[in-house]
């Protein structure tokens, strides 16, 4: 037997009935003069801010960090260049200090990490900040072949958790920027 038939659909009615009794004792409580409509309206502009603040400083960070509930939006590539891995992995790097990202290295992989989910939330897409800020995660892998070293490059966005999968218009840049992000390194490493 499930817990919703043992306790008889109680747990239905929790939230109606909470809500009709907040509702009554407001009520009464205008009716009686212990509060006026002013000082009601300014505990609930109050508590709507402090749902504001407390959602952007708790909840935004706390979903951007969830794992997606969808499959995310990747492109890969793969080309040989000239240079021995070592060099092939410093001109990676090098080639994204402009960008201020978070570079992560390994012995033959380099992770470059651009955007903030968060600040892609808070922002948005409507402002120029919240476009620079979209997430996306670059692996580079460098291993040695016959007269120099093969490539992969494995680009993915890195957005976490939402209701819904991205628009079509965020798909297009994340396709977009990753063109551009593995361009920069074909580029760096062919020289």
């Amino acid at each position: 037997m499930s817990v919703r038939r043992a306790t008889g659909g109680w747990d239905r009615l929790a939230g109606p009935a909470g809500s009709a009794v907040v509702v009554l004792v407001v009520v009464q409580l205008l009716l009686r003069g212990v509060v006026s409509v002013a000082q009601l309206a300014l505990g609930a502009a109050a508590l709507v801010v402090v749902a504001l603040v407390l959602g952007q400083r708790f909840v935004v960070p706390w979903l951007a960090r969830r794992a997606p509930n969808r499959p995310r939006i990747t492109m890969t590539r793969a080309w040989t260049c000239p240079l021995p891995p070592e060099e092939a992995l410093e001109r990676i790097r090098t080639a994204f200090e402009d960008l201020a990202p978070a570079v992560r290295s390994e012995e033959r992989c380099v992770e470059v990490s651009v955007g903030s989910d968060v600040t892609f939330r808070r922002r948005g897409t409507a402002s120029e900040f919240g476009w620079r800020a979209l997430p996306l995660l670059a692996t580079f892998r460098v291993v040695p072949r016959s007269g120099g070293s093969e490539v992969s490059a494995d680009v993915r966005d890195d957005l976490g958790w939402y209701p819904d999968a991205p628009s079509r218009l965020v798909e297009d840049e994340i396709d977009r920027r990753s063109g551009s992000l593995i361009e920069r390194a074909v580029c760096a490493t062919c020289r």
